[in-house]
């Protein structure tokens, strides 16, 4: 073999080492927000999927536990739990819908409406210190690369009025910069 073969090889793997593939690194970086995640919203008494259904609430307004399942992506009878849990907290209000009593419609309560403003100030205080190596542009960098991915993939539930969880902040910055 040739000396300048051993150098090629050697660089190239350096290079495999040196570079991390996209999927590892989403991956371990998916964990730890998650962790974070979580961990912020422990001292609030409210699990991760509570808290996605109470945002999504938020986001769509009163609506049917059915459009609502359907907009997260949540099978019917788990998110039934998942309300009944949160209407015995007083987070959300329950009721037949009065053009089909067969639906139950349900809502934010005030109650729940501030524990979302809780859950978005902690949530947002563990991403500030996780993202605290990025300057304000980096971030917002990111942010716009991982929605367009996110969206390119169909990742943030739509309603069928088209209302997210995942807040499409970028028309917001993007009028601001204009």
């Amino acid at each position: 073999m040739r000396e300048g073969s051993l150098v090629d090889v050697a660089e190239a793997a350096r290079e495999a080492v040196e570079r991390i593939p996209y999927g590892l690194l989403l991956a371990r970086l998916g964990q730890e927000s998650t962790a974070r995640f979580r961990r912020s919203l422990r001292p609030l008494n409210l699990g991760a999927q509570q808290f996605i259904v109470l945002k999504q609430l938020q986001t769509m307004g009163p609506t049917s536990q059915t459009g609502l399942a359907d907009a997260l992506g949540i099978d019917y009878s788990n998110l039934a739990s998942v309300c009944s849990e949160l209407y015995g907290r007083g987070l959300i209000e329950r009721r037949r819908d009065e053009s089909d009593r067969r639906r139950y419609v349900v809502e934010l309560t005030a109650e729940g409406t501030q524990l979302v403003a809780d859950g978005d100030h902690a949530i947002g205080a563990g991403e500030d210190e996780m993202l605290s190596v990025l300057g304000d542009e980096d971030r917002e960098r990111l942010w716009d690369s991982l929605r367009r991915i996110a969206d390119s993939l169909q990742l943030c539930p739509g309603a069928p009025s088209d209302a997210q969880v995942c807040v499409d902040d970028a028309d917001a910055a993007a009028q601001a910069d204009e």
